[in-house]
């Protein structure tokens, strides 16, 4: 599937079922009612900690939800998938764990940069001068503080973008298999990529962005509207975001996956072929072997017969 027709579909997704995104489009307000009680209840201690409770909650739920949702694109299926507590609420903490372990990696990277760098050094010198209000920093010391900022910068980009592509794919992978430990599978995972083919999917993920930053725009420009505005971003663009989102990973993955099945069914032809060529060599041993054993007894009884 190219990278046109991925976004296309994925466009149309979210209103194939009208009754089921009002649905998702009332627990997506559940899940930033702590933004909604923010601007009716101003302060109030036991306000906020409720919403930021219930909110969590939902957001909880929503998220493993997504993973449904990446299944169906997964299987090319133009439906919204039923709700189930139980399974939602498990694809939530296999999406978590594999968003961790596929982050540690990166988060080491980027630590080694910044030692690396001597940021911390250069900010450490630059302090007393931001400090004291003095703007007199020696050139020196602010190029090389921009320079190691910049190296940071670039090495964070970068693995970043390698991780989310990553971990999209390893959840996408483990819906697909239904098994967390598929997900897991860097190097298998990295296959997919290979499949799918690279400058593809560094192609999908630029679109999806500059697509995300387009929503979120609009999102806020949704929540310029007093009292109502948040309520009415989360009802229509969150939900339509996150199925947008949500569906294109799965129908990116979708080639891969049907490569891995056109494999395995080859693999299992061919085990299938072999096992039956074993069988068939099995049994003309067998009958050589019966057939021998038939006629040492013919010979063995005329011999007595002649003695």
């Amino acid at each position: 599937m190219d990278l046109g027709e991925n976004i296309k579909k994925s466009f149309v997704y979210p209103l194939c079922d009208y009754n089921k995104f009002a649905m998702i489009g009332v627990l997506s307000v559940f899940s930033v009612l702590y933004s909604v009680c923010s601007s009716f209840a101003g302060d109030n201690p036991g306000v906020i900690v409720i919403s930021v409770l219930i909110s969590s909650i939902f957001f909880v739920y929503l998220m493993g939800f997504s993973v449904s949702v990446i299944e169906c694109g997964i299987n090319l299926e133009e439906k919204i998938p039923d709700f189930k507590v139980g399974r939602d609420i498990s694809n939530f903490f296999k999406y978590l764990a594999l968003s961790i372990v596929y982050g540690i990696v990166p988060g080491i990277i980027i630590f080694i940069t910044i030692l690396g760098s001597g940021i911390l050094k250069i900010f450490t010198d630059i302090s007393p001068y931001i400090q004291y209000g003095n703007t007199d920093i020696p050139p020196d010391l602010l190029s090389s503080f921009m320079f190691a900022f910049l190296i940071i910068l670039l090495v964070t980009v970068v693995v970043t973008v390698i991780q989310s592509i990553f971990t999209n794919l390893g959840v996408a992978r483990m819906a697909a298999n239904n098994s967390f430990s598929d997900g897991l599978d860097f190097f298998e995972v990295f296959n997919d990529i290979g499949k799918i083919g690279w400058f593809k999917t560094v192609g999908w993920f630029i679109v999806i962005c500059v697509l995300n930053m387009v929503f979120f725009m609009i999102s806020m420009g949704i929540m310029m509207i007093p009292y109502v505005g948040v309520i009415i971003a989360a009802f229509f663009m969150l939900t339509f975001t996150r199925l947008f989102n949500s569906y294109s990973v799965g129908l990116l993955y979708s080639d891969a996956y049907k490569i891995n099945k056109n494999q395995e069914n080859i693999k299992d032809n061919v085990l299938e072929d072999t096992s039956k060529a074993e069988k068939t060599d099995v049994l003309g041993e067998y009958e050589k072997i019966i057939e021998g054993k038939k006629e040492d007894t013919i010979d063995s009884m005329y011999g007595e017969k002649d003695e």
